[in-house]
């Protein structure tokens, strides 16, 4: 799915609700938020940094300071529920005493404790999914990306999304979810969240102006040159958040 001329900021201790149908282009629009696409125009800003600039080898200390919940859970399937977890807050540099707390805490709030000596080749999808968000919500890291995190699990289990991704928010990072799913957006609503729909690989039902925080930057070309573009920073005093290798080798 195409993202058109998309201008979209989030600041952190803020959550974002993107909302949408099926091929609505939210999918496309996480995964160049996460930093795992590039787009063709435009640029992705994030702590201060265009993240379209930076050479490839510099990516994955990027994407390392963002946890990415996706639809289909990205997990190893042979390593334990607590490894997997810890493995996240682990290349951010965390000591691995401090790994293994902030992993226990993370599953605690999706409540999933139960299942942190089990290897994810055991788990039901619905616990799949639960392990994939505490992954990204552990620590919490300064961005949460989360693509339909309420997808395949019970009536119980949303109201633990909620509380998980609310939590990320409260405790300092800015999360960006999307979903189908208009009952969970409407929770998450609830709780503080700022709704945006998209549809057709556009935002709709909300003016251009307002949607970008003033400390994003501006783009660098004209914005008619830009017809796919998606700007996404922490906050202005946030650009030490990434660490010095992600100015990528000289």
């Amino acid at each position: 799915m195409v993202i058109d001329a998309v201008s979209l900021g989030v600041a952190r201790s803020e959550l974002i609700v993107i909302e949408g149908s099926a091929a609505s282009g939210k999918s496309t629009l996480l995964e160049l938020a996460a930093a795992v696409r590039t787009p063709e125009r435009g640029t992705v800003w994030f702590a201060g940094r265009n993240t379209t600039s930076l050479q490839r080898a510099s990516l994955p200390f990027v994407r390392r300071n963002i946890g990415y919940c996706t639809a289909d859970p990205l997990l190893l399937l042979d390593d334990t529920v607590l490894d997997n977890v810890m493995l996240a807050l682990a290349v951010r540099g965390e000591s691995p005493a401090r790994a293994e707390q902030s992993a226990r805490d993370a599953l605690a709030l999706v409540k999933a404790s139960n299942l942190e000596n089990r290897t994810v080749a055991s788990l039901s999808s619905g616990q799949k999914r639960l392990v994939a968000l505490a992954r990204a919500v552990a620590g919490p890291p300064p961005l949460v990306v989360a693509d339909e995190p309420g997808a395949g699990v019970g009536g119980e289990a949303r109201e633990t999304v909620v509380s998980a991704l609310t939590m990320a928010r409260d405790s300092g990072a800015a999360v960006l979810a999307a979903t189908a799913d208009t009952m969970l957006a409407d929770q998450l609503v609830s709780r503080g969240g700022r709704r945006i729909h998209l549809a057709q690989g556009r935002i709709v039902g909300s003016p251009a102006m307002g949607l970008v925080p003033a400390y994003t930057p501006a783009p660098e070309t004209p914005e008619k040159l830009q017809p796919k573009v998606v700007m996404l920073d922490v906050d202005d005093g946030e650009e030490d958040v990434l660490p010095p290798a992600t100015r990528g080798p000289a």
